[in-house]
């Protein structure tokens, strides 16, 4: 009787733990279809890296275009020096996970001002220096960021503020480029470390 019963349970067990697997298994299946198909969707909707021209100033001193981050697999994220909370913490974040997968001499970081009015090239270097290396900032004249945003369609509305001051509301995603410079999907704000770093890994790959 003992006997029976113990191995009724460990048949239900072993029943729980391969549901459990199966259904572990399904769920990385549907996640990685979805996210194929999401990219697949959005795609004609995100220009190419080549397709978006561009030459804004970089922080470090010159000049970039669209043409000098091919070749190596970029994150490209639209923001402001004095922004809050999303901006420095997506740069963290992005910086953080690249660095715990040892792929920050893989990946290219682009954070492009959407205030060039107070965004110096000497503000954007002081921001940046506190976070990972591989952050490149770029500023430029009004009409140049605004023209890479809308290749983007990147939402962009200035705020005043009660105190004479203002903020700037802007899409909060990080646009991937695979190292041919095609678009390969978005990481939305607030997305789980775990499906950033899955997304950062088959960028990679």
């Amino acid at each position: 009787m003992i006997r029976a019963r113990l191995g009724a349970r460990l048949r239900v067990m072993m029943m729980a733990v391969a549901i459990l697997a199966a259904a572990a298994i399904a769920a990385t299946a549907l996640y990685m279809l979805t996210d194929r198909l999401a990219r697949d969707t959005l795609e004609p909707f995100f220009p190419h890296l080549a397709d978006a021209p561009f030459e804004l100033q970089s922080a470090s001193g010159g000049m970039i275009s669209q043409h000098d981050l091919i070749g190596q697999p970029q994150l490209m994220f639209f923001g402001f020096t004095h922004c809050p909370e999303i901006c420095p913490t997506t740069l963290y974040r992005m910086s953080s996970i690249a660095e715990r997968l040892g792929l920050t001499d893989q990946l290219g970081i682009v954070f492009v001002t959407v205030d060039p009015n107070r965004d110096s090239a000497a503000l954007l270097a002081d921001y940046i220096s506190n976070f990972a290396p591989n952050i490149t900032a770029l500023t430029g004249t009004p009409e140049a960021v605004e023209q890479l945003a809308n290749h983007y369609r990147v939402v962009v509305k200035k705020v005043d503020l009660d105190d004479g001051d203002y903020t700037v509301d802007h899409t909060a995603s990080v646009f991937m480029f695979d190292r041919q410079g095609r678009f390969f999907g978005l990481i939305a704000w607030g997305e789980a470390d775990a499906m950033i770093e899955e997304k950062i890994k088959r960028l990679i790959n």
